[in-house]
C-alpha cells in the first residue's frame, strides 16, 4: 500500500480468500465470436440476459493480441449507487455480477473509473470484482484508487489485466485539481487530482504509454464550468514532466463538459476542451465517440467523458471511440418514460473504448 497521497492498489490475491465465499465457475463456454447489435443490447438489457450472451461465446471485440483495449467508465457512486446527499432518490447499489458480466463482455485490458468510493465496503466490493474476473477468465486482475479524500466520497481508479498489461508509478497529479496548491493535499478543496500510471504492454516490444485519469467538477454552471477550465490549463504543465520518458500520452476520463446550462455553451466548452488540450504538450486530440454521447440525464443524451490522444502516438490510428451501453442501444436518443436497468443498478455513464495497436512505434 501507498502513501495516504499517491494510491491504493488492491489484489484478489490480498483480499478475496478471507473476506469473500467461493464463488462458482460456469459451465463451459461456447468459442468467442463478436456480438451483433441484438446481442449488444441484451448484455445491458439485464444480467441474465448479459450471461446468456457472454456464455454463447459473445463479445464486444474478438481476443486480438496486436491490440490493447483502453476505456473509461464512470461507475456511479461505486457501490453505493447514489449520494447519500440526495434523500428523494432511490439509489440502487451498484449490480456487481451484472458489473462483472459486462467487463467480461467488453474485454477491457485498462480501464479507468471515476466515482469509486474507498469505504471497507467498497474495497470488498472491488475485491469481489477481482476475484470473480480472475475466476470466470483465467487473469490476473489489479485495482489502484486513489486513496486522499474522503471515503465516502468519489475517487478515480484503474483496473487492469496483468496478463496483458503491467502498470508502474502509479500516483496522484496534484496539478489537474484546479484547488490544490504546491503545498496541499492532491485532493484539495474536494476534488480528484489526476490518476498517473507507467502502462506497458506485457508483450514483447508492445505498446508503453503514460496514462492519466481525471474527474472534472461537475455542475451546469458558469463558476462550475471555469473550475474545469482552470483544471485543462494545468494539463501542459502536469505532462510536461512525462515527456522526456515518452511522448505518448493518453488522457481519460469524466470531463463533465456539460457546458453552463445551455447547448451553446456546452459546445463553447467542448471547442476549448480541444482548444486548449491540442495547445498542451504534446499536443492532443479528441477521439470522437461512437455513438456521439456517454450519459444520460432526464432521457437525454450528452458527451461527458472523453479520450484525448497524444497526436504523434502512432499506436492510436482509429479517430473515434466506441460507446457502448444504453447510449449504444438508444443511438444516443431520447429516452422517454423509465431509466433503463442499466442506468438504475451500474451507472449513468456509458463505457468509452478504443484500440491500441500493441507495438512500440517511439522513433
Amino acid at each position: 500500500m501507498t502513501t495516504p497521497s499517491r494510491v491504493m492498489v488492491i489484489t484478489c490475491a490480498l483480499l478475496c480468500a478471507a473476506t469473500l465465499p467461493a464463488v462458482a465457475r460456469p459451465a463451459a463456454q461456447a468459442a468467442p465470436h463478436r456480438s451483433a447489435f441484438d446481442e449488444e443490447k441484451m448484455v445491458w438489457q439485464s444480467p441474465a440476459h448479459c450471461e446468456r450472451v457472454v456464455k454463447n461465446g459473445g463479445r464486444m471485440a474478438l481476443p486480438d493480441s496486436d491490440v490493447l483495449r483502453v476505456g473509461t467508465w464512470n461507475i456511479r457512486w461505486f457501490p453505493r449507487g447514489g449520494s447519500p446527499n440526495r434523500r428523494h432518490q432511490t439509489a440502487a447499489p451498484t449490480d456487481l455480477k451484472w458489473l462483472v458480466c459486462v467487463l467480461i463482455w467488453m474485454r477491457p485490458d485498462v480501464l479507468m473509473v471515476q466515482e469509486s468510493l474507498t469505504t471497507d465496503a467498497a474495497r470488498d466490493a472491488w475485491a469481489r470484482v477481482l476475484r470473480t474476473l480472475e475466476q470466470r477468465t483465467g487473469d490476473v486482475w489489479k485495482w489502484s484508487v486513489q486513496s486522499c479524500g474522503r471515503h465516502d466520497r468519489h475517487h478515480i481508479g484503474v483496473l487492469w489485466n496483468t496478463g496483458r498489461a503491467t502498470l508502474s508509478d502509479i500516483r496522484s497529479l496534484r496539478r489537474m485539481n484546479a484547488r490544490a496548491g504546491a503545498t496541499r493535499s492532491p485532493c484539495a478543496g474536494g476534488r480528484h487530482p489526476g490518476h498517473y500510471a507507467r502502462v506497458r504492454s506485457t508483450r514483447p516490444a508492445g505498446a508503453d504509454f503514460h496514462l492519466i485519469g481525471l474527474h472534472l467538477k461537475s455542475g451546469a454552471t458558469a463558476a462550475a464550468l471555469e473550475e474545469r477550465r482552470r483544471a485543462l490549463t494545468r494539463l501542459d504543465d502536469a505532462v510536461a514532466p512525462l515527456l522526456a520518458a515518452d511522448r505518448d500520452v493518453i488522457v481519460l476520463g469524466d470531463l463533465n463538459t456539460m457546458g453552463a446550462g445551455n447547448a451553446r455553451s456546452r459546445q463553447r466548452e467542448l471547442a476549448d476542451l480541444r482548444r486548449l488540450a491540442a495547445a498542451a504538450a504534446p499536443g492532443f486530440r479528441d477521439l470522437r465517440l461512437d455513438p456521439p454521447c456517454s450519459h444520460y440525464f432526464r432521457g437525454r443524451g450528452s458527451w461527458l467523458d472523453h479520450a484525448l490522444v497524444a497526436r504523434d502516438m502512432a499506436e492510436v490510428g482509429a479517430r473515434s471511440a466506441r460507446v457502448t451501453g444504453y447510449c449504444a442501444v438508444a443511438g444516443c436518443r431520447r429516452i422517454r418514460g423509465a431509466s433503463p436497468p442499466a442506468y438504475q443498478t451500474l451507472s449513468d455513464h456509458c463505457p468509452v473504448i478504443f484500440g491500441i495497436r500493441d507495438h512500440d512505434r517511439d522513433p
